[in-house]
């Protein structure tokens, strides 16, 4: 399968605040990316729905809060489902300013190469 991604992703779990409408909530990435993250969701979360996405990341020891806005892409499975616990949910990051996204991208890669070399 050719991989569609543009940018590098690592496999981590940080905690995201996410907003919906008047709705906040905490969930965990799976993934992340500079354009994107996967996540898992306890509710059903329609794609094309508008969120609000926070998270914070460990620059090097120090917090750094990422806030932009993300867009739901892809839900797994594909409709509400009555005794379904869990969604997998990828958010692309629409609405990230080049600083936040270059702050991601240069935590990715840290992570990348710590997983590569150790």
């Amino acid at each position: 399968m050719d991989e569609r991604r543009s940018a590098p992703r690592v496999e981590h779990q940080i905690p995201v605040v996410v907003k919906e409408r008047q709705r906040s909530f905490i969930v965990h990435t799976k993934n992340l990316s500079a354009s994107g993250a996967y996540c898992t969701f306890a509710n059903f979360v329609a794609p094309m729905t508008k969120l609000q996405v926070n998270l914070q990341l460990d620059q090097l020891g120090r917090p750094q809060t990422i806030a932009c806005q993300g867009i739901v892409v892809r839900v797994n499975p594909p409709s509400f489902r009555r005794r379904c616990s869990a969604y997998d949910v990828a958010i692309f990051f629409n609405d990230l300013s080049d600083q936040d996204r270059t702050a991601i991208a240069r935590y990715v890669l840290r992570h990348l190469r710590a997983s590569t070399s150790g």
